[in-house]
């Protein structure tokens, strides 16, 4: 059955209709005017509508011939009712006059929630004051009360017509049909507005109050309620997300994306975008303003300069005299430091200390500058000194920088140690009255970034173990130098001593320094001695070695940098007894951060094997050995001498050199004897050749090393090669032609 909800008035019409006499015809006689006031204050719901009403307490009844309605002013609503006179004529017209006068309603505190029916209450949790969905002209459901008791909530009741798509009767809407409403104009932000699918009342879940701090319904942010999102998670790097003003989406202007160069959110800088800063404007004197990884500034190629504080040496100005005076050198310094400077006048010296105040070793370098200040330098020349407490002098230069400015570098600093550094006009006779300034930087070593620093003996691009070089830099199988060991005396004091092969690390610091190891042979020995930046190869370095013999006298040298590059090697036959190797900076004026040297005594492999003119019979003696001789006899100028060498790894380098058979007959630096070696494969095509690359006028192939002095005979594939030793094609005389000899043979593996 299909049924429409009544409307208030309506219901109250029929029931008083419902009231009327049994004739069928309710007629009122107009001369009798009944009006009631009744002396009780009541609270009583509607019996049509649910509402409470407050009855006047005085009622009053009144018959008479006039239709009148009296009225008496009262503090809560004044109700007057019109009954009808219980006696009724059928021939009388009987009409009810229903007056109501209404009045300010007082009601009491707001007791909402305590399931009690209170003064302008409409309802409170389960009390309905009698009504249900039927009375509110549903068909069905579930009648409740609203959260303020201020009305009932008919969400849950049920109209036979709800959902035809059409609004009817007490319908708020049907379906789709939301009769031109929507979320904001239900006192919302916005969102989208529905309808219950049986009730036909509005559906506000899916509405948003935006600006409450709160996400719902579609909502993707409100205020501060972000749902737990931030500029990380949104893909930027740092910044502050916010939420859009609709609440419909997150508000990224205030994240930073750095690194697309362009400064955006909190970033200072992006790239190459300084938003117009410079060094000067970040309060610096020099230099170039830089953006780091976080887009901040990077202020480490800027400089500020500080004064030189005078005196800063003994107050005496002389000139050509060193002003030392330890308690007026300014500083200490333990951080990177740009100082602005004079020298006035002529004969001024300027002394500044230096300290490493970390726990580890760093590399000190120092540069002075002209007037102009950094990538200046007109007009002036600078030497710098860096000397100890006691004034020795640990490295020094004159004009490595721009023009005659000064610049030394490399100099290591162990942990706490103090150096001073001075600085004067060339000559210590001049005046440089415009200034200078002098750039102090304390550079901190890191093991694995390839270069051997101070401190390190090593340093192969990694900080693994097992590969030669540790993992804090420091050669690994090998015996560290003790310091002091500059003479045979000290070298004794170590308590080291080798007995035959052997491998030390060690450093030249400062410039001056050089580093002697003891050696005690049983018997005479043929031995390689080579010093190296990294194992098996030399980078940066510029070394020399030298041999002594126990009462200090020299042996032999090698200055002519016959190792690896500018490393040094010697191989010689040493005799029995105790003998010192040194090994320095090649003029002793320059710094070696670390060194390894190795001592390796010659395995004797015997002697060639007659005839062996041609690789078809050649001698088998160097087999596949690595770091042995073998001996011959060049007696014929005319004669070839092959020798077979095995090469059992792929990638391998060969070093090949020819010395001494009989040092007491002829030597290699005297010229005695003049050869020529030749390399070739298993084909017997030429892979390189040489000469004099030897000590003298002796032969030498080297392919060892990443730069190898001889390409032919470095990355080897694995094989057999052949070795030719015969008079050079440059000899001058035959009995240089004539000789005998040891060829000495070292297999690298990669």
């Amino acid at each position: 059955m299909r049924r429409n909800a009544l409307s208030t008035s309506l219901l109250a019409a029929i029931a008083t209709l419902s009231a009327c006499g049994d004739d069928g015809t309710a007629t009122t006689d107009s001369n009798q005017d009944t009006s009631t006031t009744t002396d009780a204050s009541t609270t009583e719901p509607d019996p049509t509508t649910g509402v409470p009403t407050t009855t006047d307490p005085t009622t009053t009844t009144t018959t008479g011939t006039t239709d009148d309605t009296d009225t008496t002013p009262v503090t809560a609503t004044e109700t007057t009712t019109s009954t009808t006179d219980p006696t009724t004529d059928t021939t009388t017209d009987t009409t009810t006059d229903t007056t109501t006068d209404t009045t300010t309603t007082t009601t009491g505190p707001n007791n909402c929630g305590n399931g009690v029916l209170d003064d302008g209450e409409v309802c409170d949790g389960a009390e309905l004051a009698g009504q249900d969905c039927a009375m509110q002209g549903f068909d069905g459901g579930t009648l409740a009360c609203a959260a303020d008791c201020s009305e009932f909530d008919v969400s849950q009741c049920v109209l036979a017509t709800c959902g035809n798509g059409a609004i009817e009767g007490q319908e708020q809407c049907d379906g789709t049909e939301l009769g031109g409403e929507d979320c904001v104009s239900q006192g919302m932000s916005g969102g989208e507005l529905a309808c219950t699918a049986d009730s036909c009342v509005f559906d506000t879940s899916a509405c948003f109050a935006c600006g409450d701090n709160t996400i719902q319904g579609i909502e993707v942010c409100d205020g501060t309620d972000l749902g737990g999102a931030d500029c990380l998670s949104e893909g930027f790097d740092s910044g502050t997300l916010g939420c859009a003003a609709d609440c419909a989406a997150l508000d990224t202007s205030m994240c930073n994306a750095c690194g697309d160069g362009a400064i955006g959110g909190d970033e200072q800088c992006d790239g190459a975008d300084l938003g117009g800063q410079t060094c000067a404007s970040q309060g610096a004197d020099f230099g170039t303003l830089g953006c780091n990884a976080d887009c901040g500034f990077d202020l480490s190629g800027c400089l500020t300069a500080i004064d030189e504080s005078e005196p800063n040496d003994d107050a005496m100005v002389a000139i050509g005299v060193n002003d030392f005076l330890l308690a007026n050198a300014e500083g200490p310094f333990t951080a990177n430091t740009f100082i602005s400077a004079k020298i006035d006048p002529a004969g001024d010296d300027d002394f500044f200390a230096v300290q490493n105040p970390g726990p580890g070793y760093v590399e000190l370098r120092l540069e002075t500058f002209g007037a102009g200040g950094p990538g200046t330098c007109q007009t002036i020349d600078t030497v710098i000194d860096v000397r100890s407490a006691t004034n020795q002098l640990l490295a020094t230069d004159d004009e490595s920088g721009i023009n005659s400015c000064s610049l030394l570098t490399g100099f290591g600093l162990a942990a706490g140690e103090t150096v001073y550094v001075r600085v004067i006009d060339w000559q210590d006779n001049g005046a440089i009255a415009g200034g200078y300034f002098l750039d102090i930087k304390l550079l901190p070593v890191v093991c694995g970034d390839g270069a051997v620093g101070p401190g390190e003996t090593c340093d192969d691009g990694n900080v693994a173990n097992g590969d030669g070089c540790s993992d804090v830099c420091l050669f690994e199988g090998a015996t560290g130098e003790i310091e002091p060991n500059n003479t045979n005396a000290q070298a004794d004091a170590t308590g080291l001593v080798a007995t035959g092969t052997e491998t030390y690390t060690g450093s030249i610091l400062p410039s001056a320094d050089v580093d002697r190891y003891r050696f005690d042979l049983a018997a005479p020995q043929f031995m390689r001695f080579e010093t190296f930046s990294k194992p098996n190869d030399c980078t940066g370095a510029d070394m020399a070695l030298r041999l002594f013999d126990n009462n200090n006298v020299a042996i032999i040298a090698d200055t002519s940098n016959a190792g690896i590059s500018l490393c040094s090697a010697l191989v010689f036959p040493v005799p029995a007894g105790t003998f010192y190797a040194q090994v320095g900076e090649f003029d002793n004026s320059g710094l070696v951060p670390g060194y390894l040297f190795e001592a390796v005594t010659l395995g004797d492999n015997g002697m060639e094997a007659e005839p062996n003119e041609d690789i078809a019979s050649a001698s088998l003696n160097l087999d596949d050995s690595t770091d042995v001789f073998v001996f011959g006899d060049h007696a014929l100028e005319a004669d070839k001498d092959y020798y077979a060498i095995n090469v059992p790894v792929a990638g391998s380098s060969l070093r090949l050199e020819l010395f001494e058979g009989d040092r007491a007959v002829e030597t290699c630096e005297s010229n005695g004897i003049d050869s020529e070696i030749t390399l070739f494969n298993a084909m017997g095509v030429q892979l390189s050749n040489d000469d004099d690359d030897g000590r003298g006028f002796c032969s030498m192939i080297d392919g060892t090393g990443n730069v190898p002095r001889d390409a032919g005979a470095h990355n080897l594939a694995a094989g057999t090669y052949y070795v030719e030793v015969r008079a050079s094609d440059a000899v001058q005389n035959v009995p240089n032609a004539q000789f005998i000899y040891r060829l000495a043979a070292t297999v690298r593996t990669p």
